[in-house]
C-alpha cells in the first residue's frame, strides 16, 4: 500500500484537510453516525465532529436536535449517541435489543402509554420508585426502542416518551440486521479506507461473528477487496497502487483527537493498549500528519482539565521539531490560561 496516499485519502474523506460546509457536514454526520459526544464533555452537549466542519457545527447539531433532526439514542452496547431521525430504521435493525421486561421496565413503560410524556422526577411520584431503579429500566427500554428521550437542550432533567407515539411511521422491521449492518460497514470503509474486523467491532461494537459476515458478503458482492491482511473499497485499489511518490516538505498537521472521536473509536482497540499511563488519564490522542503517533496526559476534572504531559513515540530530534505545532493543537482545544501544559516529552514548560 502507498501509505502517503492511504493517509491522504483518509484526511480527505474524514474532512481533516478541508472542513465540510453544512451540506458536506450532513453527510459526513451520517457517515459517522452513531456519533458520540465529545468525551467527557458537560451532560446534555450536543455532538459534535471536532476540526472536520468550517462553521461552528456545536451551535449547528444544538440546532438540529431541538429541531429533532438528529436524536438520542442508545447504541454500541448502550452508549448514548445521535444519529439523523430519518435514519431510524436503519439503526434500529443493528441495534434493537429483543429481551423480555423486567417488572420495574413493564411499569414504566405502562405508565408512559397511559399518562403520556413525564420526567424522571414526575415517574418518581407516580410509582413510589427510585430514581436509581427508574434510570437504568429507560435505558433498557431506550435500548429496545421502546421509549424516547427527548433531548433538545442542556436541561438535566428531561421528558421520556413512548416511542411509537414520537415517531408513529417509522418501520422498525424495514431493514434486516445483515442488510442494515451491510450499509454501516460501507460507510465505515469509505471514511476509513482501510478496515479489518477489529476495527468494525472497536466503532459498531457489534459481536465479531456478525462481522466478519457482512465482510465476508461484501466481498462476494465485490463490494470489498482482501488487501493486506484487512478490506479496501474494490474502487479505491488504483488509488491505493503504485510507488510511493516524493512528497514535499509542507508544514506538518497536528491535532489532537478526544477519545470518542469517529478516528479514535475506529482505533481505539490497539490505541488504549499502546498509549498508557500508571499515573495519568490519557485525555486525547495525537494525530500528526495522518498517524496516531502520541498522546495528551493529564487528569479529566468537572472543571478544567490538568494537562501534564506530551508523550510522542518518536525519537527526541522529531519530537523536539514538532514541539510548537503540538502545543498550538493542544491550545486549540484547551485553554492555556485555565488548562496549561505543564510538560512536553517530561521537561518541564514555561507558561
Amino acid at each position: 500500500m502507498n501509505q502517503h496516499a492511504y493517509r491522504k485519502l483518509r484526511m480527505e474523506r474524514q474532512h481533516f484537510t478541508k472542513p465540510a460546509s453544512k451540506k458536506q457536514y450532513g453527510e459526513l454526520f451520517k457517515q459517522m453516525s452513531p456519533v458520540l459526544c465529545v468525551y467527557w464533555s458537560c451532560p446534555g452537549s450536543p455532538p459534535e465532529l471536532l476540526y472536520r466542519a468550517a462553521f461552528d457545527d456545536s451551535r449547528y447539531c444544538y440546532k438540529m436536535r431541538e429541531s429533532r433532526t438528529i436524536i438520542k439514542g442508545r447504541f454500541q452496547n448502550g452508549n448514548i449517541a445521535y444519529i439523523y431521525a430519518d435514519e431510524l430504521e436503519l439503526f434500529a435493525a443493528v441495534y434493537r435489543k429483543d429481551r423480555p421486561f423486567t417488572d420495574t421496565e413493564q411499569e414504566l413503560y405502562d405508565l408512559l402509554q397511559r399518562e403520556g410524556p413525564m420526567t424522571i422526577h414526575v415517574m418518581k411520584e407516580f410509582t413510589g420508585l427510585l430514581a436509581k431503579e427508574i434510570t437504568p429500566a429507560l435505558h433498557r427500554l431506550q435500548e429496545k426502542f421502546l421509549v424516547f428521550e427527548d433531548q433538545t437542550d442542556n436541561e438535566w432533567d428531561r421528558a421520556w416518551y413512548p416511542f411509537e407515539s414520537e415517531f408513529p411511521d417509522a418501520d422498525l422491521d424495514r431493514y434486516t440486521k445483515e442488510a442494515a449492518a451491510e450499509e454501516l460497514v460501507r460507510r465505515f470503509v469509505w471514511l476509513n479506507v482501510w478496515i479489518d474486523a477489529a476495527m468494525v467491532r472497536s466503532f459498531y461494537r457489534l459481536p465479531l461473528k456478525e462481522i466478519k459476515g457482512v465482510l465476508e458478503r461484501l466481498v462476494s458482492d465485490e463490494t470489498l477487496e482482501p488487501y493486506e491482511g484487512g478490506y479496501i473499497r474494490r474502487e479505491d485499489l488504483p488509488l491505493l497502487e503504485g510507488e510511493p511518490a516524493e512528497v514535499p516538505e509542507k508544514n506538518h498537521t497536528v491535532f489532537v483527537l478526544h477519545r470518542n472521536d469517529f478516528l479514535v473509536k475506529s482505533n481505539e482497540h490497539w490505541l488504549k493498549e499502546r498509549f498508557t499511563h500508571a499515573e495519568y488519564d490519557v485525555l486525547g490522542y495525537l494525530l500528526i500528519d495522518g498517524e496516531f503517533e502520541g498522546c495528551l496526559l493529564g487528569h479529566f476534572r468537572n472543571g478544567p482539565f490538568e494537562l501534564e504531559d506530551v508523550a510522542v513515540r518518536m525519537e527526541k530530534g522529531a519530537a523536539d521539531a514538532l514541539k510548537e505545532d503540538i502545543r498550538n493543537a493542544v491550545e486549540l482545544l484547551y485553554d492555556p490560561e485555565t488548562s496549561p501544559l505543564k510538560r512536553y516529552m517530561g521537561e518541564a514548560l514555561e507558561r
